[in-house]
């Protein structure tokens, strides 16, 4: 059991160094997205508003469409990890997977503050809502797809340039397809909650407390 945890563990987190620079790219971009709205003039900010206020009232009337919420998520979801996952095989590619980190936690984080701007304190409950599970399932992608895409390019980078005999790449690439396929199913898990649990909690929400 111990060992299973273990290996469990290892996959998730199998280089401190890249999990803390990592994390601190997410948290970055979380909170960069959570201050962008101060520097907004008013006319972005009241656009900002009216597309908050629109769908909490589509929610609130049913005028959703599940199945395209779900479509466009997953397929959003599988854009930015085959993406990743493909650049993170080149050394060149960790530019653009570190940019992709940021811009990702950037959205969530700016989600955030958009629904305490609209509805302040009653918008936090209504944040935690939306983070909660679904972006909490896309920060655990981003976490791990990030950590192996930029290991797989340090590895390729050591064995090219550094001429590392010590960097067993094929044996790395076998627990990157692993990571590969356990991202696609907790996109598809973050996808549906999105698209069919988050509208019912909000549903919820706005009949309590809004």
């Amino acid at each position: 059991m111990n060992k299973k945890l273990n290996s469990g563990l290892a996959l998730i987190l199998p280089n401190k160094k890249l999990n803390l620079f990592v994390i601190f790219i997410v948290v970055l971009g979380i909170i960069s997205g959570s201050l962008f709205l101060m520097v907004l003039n008013e006319n972005d900010k009241s656009e900002v508003i009216n597309e908050i206020s629109t769908f909490m009232t589509n929610i609130n009337t049913n005028n959703i469409n599940n199945l395209n919420s779900f479509k466009n998520s997953l397929i959003e979801g599988m854009i930015l990890i085959i993406l990743s996952w493909i650049l993170g095989m080149s050394i060149i590619g960790v530019i653009f997977n570190i940019f992709f980190i940021y811009m990702k936690s950037f959205t969530i984080g700016f989600s955030i503050s958009s629904f305490i701007l609209v509805y302040k304190y009653k918008g936090i409950l209504s944040s935690l809502i939306y983070v909660i599970p679904s972006q909490l399932i896309n920060i655990l992608i981003i976490l791990i797809l990030g950590v192996y895409t930029l290991l797989f390019s340090k590895y390729l980078f050591k064995m090219i340039f550094l001429k590392d005999k010590t960097v067993n790449l094929g044996k790395f690439f076998k627990k990157y397809v692993l990571v590969f396929g356990i991202c696609i199913i907790l996109c598809v898990i973050s996808s549906l909650c999105e698209a069919y649990l988050l509208p019912s909690l909000l549903k919820v929400i706005i009949k309590l407390f809004i």
